[in-house]
């Protein structure tokens, strides 16, 4: 094995072992974690980019790497498996997630406990994710992945941030249960999870189980597309992005196209031209139902009146695209369908985080000019503890002055 094999799983064990570092330290020693976590979010970032460097040096348009963390051949054991497309969207975790991490850094980082440590266990579902080749392990991925986006959708805290994380919460785990049913329906007629041996083995299906098989690709599908914001599951989604805080919400743009990759590799993979019988099972589906959240987007985007949930709504948008585009399952409209995905994405971190700096002005600019010039604007009260109140003989009139 190469060593840029063995670099592979590097972008998962980093956050874990800066996770651990960073709750080592305690909460006494934030500016030392924000450099702590820093480091480790750009390390990632340029082993992902070698990663995706070396992927592309191949020469072969279907090249990949795959690592055995347990040493046991696939389909048997834990199986990493990186191609241009996951090292592709490493490298956009790590744009991402360095770019929202310096926008914390400035204040967000203080509003609440075990933002860094959070913020790394994020970064490494995420990786996780993108790299495993089975389902068992993308199930545990994305529950690492949601159990620290439940922690940073309540960071800062607020009464709007509790009711959004607990509608947030729940569908999410009704979506983890719908994963766990659909992936055991799919081990119980083909006997494998490994994505590569499913590819293999669902052609061969006996007619009898095809019915359970779409079944169980069905349920599965659906918890993806919960996950991917596909209407009418994304009720969740808008409440949800527009009450976290930007560097948080920014993060979470990369969240939606989990699903979304998800449901690209396996559809192309176990349901392609060549699944026989199952071969495009549930592309119109896709179509459909990736039109219908562009519609209820592009219309609730007209309506809306806060930039927060305008830049959410652009979300429905981005994965109401990408959902139909591979619908149709033509290779070109694919192709443009992942470079539509990293320039939207990338566009919806910045709308994300821009959308606060304007709101902070706005709010700066309605202060009354014999205010403090530090006082900060009403999304970051919270931030430090509230001043004496200003007499109002203080204030004189401006006759007066």
């Amino acid at each position: 094995m190469s060593g840029m094999q063995q670099l592979i799983v590097a972008p998962i064990l980093l956050p874990l072992l800066t996770a651990a570092l960073l709750l080592l330290l305690g909460e006494k020693r934030r500016p030392l974690k924000a450099r702590i976590n820093l480091l480790s979010t750009l390390t990632g970032l340029g082993i992902a980019i070698a990663l995706l460097l070396w992927v592309r040096d191949q020469g072969q348009a279907t090249s990949i790497g795959v690592y055995l963390p347990g040493n046991w051949a696939a389909p048997f054991g834990i199986v990493l498996v990186l191609d241009r497309l996951a090292a592709l969207m490493l490298v956009l975790t790590g744009v991402v997630g360095t770019s929202a991490l310096l926008f914390a850094l400035a204040r967000w980082d203080r509003a609440g406990a075990s933002f860094h440590a959070l913020f790394q266990i994020q970064l490494m579902g995420l990786y996780g994710a993108f790299l495993t080749g089975d389902l068992f392990n993308l199930f545990v991925f994305f529950e690492v992945l949601l159990a620290a986006s439940y922690g940073l959708l309540l960071h800062g805290s607020g009464r709007s941030r509790v009711k959004a994380g607990l509608h947030y919460i729940a569908i999410n785990l009704f979506a983890s249960s719908l994963f766990l049913i659909g992936a055991a329906m799919l081990y119980g007629v083909t006997g494998t999870l490994n994505m590569a041996d499913l590819a293999m083995k669902i052609p061969q299906v006996p007619e009898a189980d095809r019915g359970l098989l779409h079944a169980g690709a069905a349920i599965l599908a659906i918890a993806f597309l919960a996950k991917a914001g596909i209407w009418p599951l994304n009720f969740w989604l808008v409440p949800a992005y527009s009450s976290a805080s930007a560097p948080v919400a920014a993060l979470f743009a990369i969240m939606t196209k989990v699903g979304f990759y998800t449901v690209l590799r396996l559809w192309t993979l176990l349901f392609s031209e060549q699944a026989g019988a199952s071969a495009f099972f549930g592309g119109q589906w896709l179509v459909y139902g990736g039109l219908a959240t562009l519609a209820c987007a592009a219309v609730s985007i007209l309506a809306a009146q806060r930039l927060e949930r305008m830049a959410s709504l652009s979300i429905l948008v981005s994965a109401g695209t990408l959902l139909a585009a591979i619908g149709f399952g033509q290779t070109a409209l694919i192709s443009a369908a992942l470079f539509y995905l990293v320039s939207s994405t990338l566009a919806l971190c910045a709308l994300f985080l821009l959308a606060e700096l304007i709101e902070r002005s706005r709010s700066a600019n309605e202060l009354p000019l014999d205010d403090d010039a530090d006082a900060m604007p009403s999304p970051l009260e919270s931030l430090q503890p509230p001043r004496a109140p200003i007499s109002m003989t203080s204030r004189r009139p401006w006759s007066a002055r």
